[in-house]
């Protein structure tokens, strides 16, 4: 039984391998290309910008006749799965879809934009990028990605719910205290007595809130180099200690497990911290849901520490038509097609589109202070550009305050659990000392 298990064990990864390499050539069986004709292969996610995508790929076609883009859609949750097992056979795509949440994940078969960004900086107007969105673009002074959206932590809120509540909105100068006292106010035993209705929801089985106020306490998940984990400091439990309270001592979220299916779209919770621009769209289909935006409250070490992270383009080393494609990156991500996908709910990545987007009367009903989305942008920071950032932070350290949020570990406990286990696959990578 072991042998056959072993066997099996063996041949999964052989046969994974093979079975993305059969559907890639698969997908890649192009009708055969005119004598002189570029062929540039683009492989990106589903998304409801499909519609956007196929006919900026028609004009840029249309405007460079000797090219022919191909796109292969895939499903965002075997993107990366796929994208790096194509690497490892050899068959990474031209161009891909990708963000800087994924950077140090990818760089292995990412090719360095620098030259050309360097070179074009006029073309691509560089400068018209907001300087943390250039910020975002680059991995240790070099450029990889050109970016098409922005997503970044905000202070989501019912302004219907602070009414009713009779508390005033949420301001610029907002601290956790704050947050706190609006909590309170908001929360209460619904309607029936039986629905509660809480102050303040708690993303819970991921880092988009807890790290925030990791990092506004003053706490860092990593030292600079990466070679060691800082969760167990003071300023690190505390911002933990933060997020757990906001239940079992502030109780203006809902006790582990308990959270409200989409609380805010269905007016469960009257307050989000950390979010995602991506669901601006589906709140204004939401009918009666009216909500605004703030900058995230302040912590005890200041108001920095919400993410901030791109989505764009990168071209793989192995391109087999780099300037092709970089023109092509170009056209994806020049003023006006930038500016239509912020009409299809994203946040713009350039400074030109999102003044023109904040100076046309009656374009934004929600969020109606959408100035605080790009002045939140100098308090926020990406998260750490570690290779193995994503599975440390799922695998090793989510678990921990899984168990913390569960009553099963203390802040303190939390910290500590969460920095030895990480340090101890850190030193894996190490090499002994001497």
């Amino acid at each position: 039984m072991f042998s056959r298990l072993r066997v099996m064990l063996l041949w999964t990864p052989a046969l994974l391998l093979a079975g993305l390499g059969f559907w890639w050539a698969g997908h890649n069986r192009e009708p055969a290309s005119r004598p002189g004709q570029v062929d540039i292969s683009w492989y990106v996610l589903i998304t409801p910008l499909r519609e956007v995508y196929e006919a900026q790929v028609a004009e840029f076609e249309r405007l460079h006749p000797g090219v022919k883009v191909h796109i292969f859609w895939v499903p965002g949750s075997e993107f990366n799965v796929k994208l790096k097992t194509l690497a490892a056979a050899h068959q990474v795509p031209d161009l891909f879809f990708t963000g800087d949440v994924w950077l140090s994940y990818l760089l292995p078969f990412t090719r360095d934009l620098t030259p050309l960004v360097k070179r074009d900086a006029a073309e691509i107007g560089l400068d018209d990028f907001f300087p943390e969105i250039q910020r975002a673009m680059q991995l240790n002074g070099k450029y990889y990605i050109l970016p098409e959206y922005a997503n970044l932590s905000l202070l989501y809120y019912n302004r219907g719910m602070f009414a009713a509540a009779h508390q005033p909105e949420p301001t610029g100068d907002w601290t956790w205290a704050d947050l706190v006292h609006a909590g309170r106010a908001l929360t209460h035993a619904g309607a029936d007595g039986a629905t509660p209705v809480w102050g303040a929801a708690r993303v819970e089985g991921w880092w988009g809130e807890w790290l925030i106020y990791v990092r506004q306490a003053g706490g860092k998940v990593f030292t600079p180099d990466g070679h060691r984990c800082l969760l167990d400091s003071p300023a690190a439990v505390a911002g933990l200690k933060f997020y757990l309270e906001k239940s079992t001592r502030h109780r203006i979220s809902a006790p582990a497990g308990f959270e409200p299916i989409n609380g805010f779209v269905n007016q469960r919770v009257a307050m989000v911290v950390g979010g995602h621009t991506n669901y601006w769209l589906n709140y204004n289909q939401v009918p009666g849901l009216d909500w605004d935006i703030q900058l995230l409250p302040a912590g005890p070490a200041g108001r920095s520490g919400g993410e901030l992270a791109i989505a764009g383009y990168s071209i793989s080393r192995d391109c087999r038509h780099p300037e092709e494609t970089w023109a092509l990156v170009k056209y994806l991500t020049r003023r006006e097609a930038i500016a239509e996908v912020v009409r299809h709910g994203h946040l713009a990545v350039r400074r030109s589109v999102a003044a023109a987007v904040m100076n046309a009367p009656g374009t934004h009903a929600h969020p109606q202070n959408l100035a605080a989305a790009y002045r939140q942008f100098e308090f926020s920071e990406p998260i750490p550009h570690h290779p193995n950032y994503i599975e440390i932070m799922f695998q090793v350290v989510q678990p921990e305050v899984d168990r913390m949020l569960l009553g099963e570990l203390t802040p303190e406990e939390t910290g500590r659990r969460a920095a030895t286990a990480v340090n101890e696959f850190l030193a894996t990578f190490d090499p002994p000392a001497p």
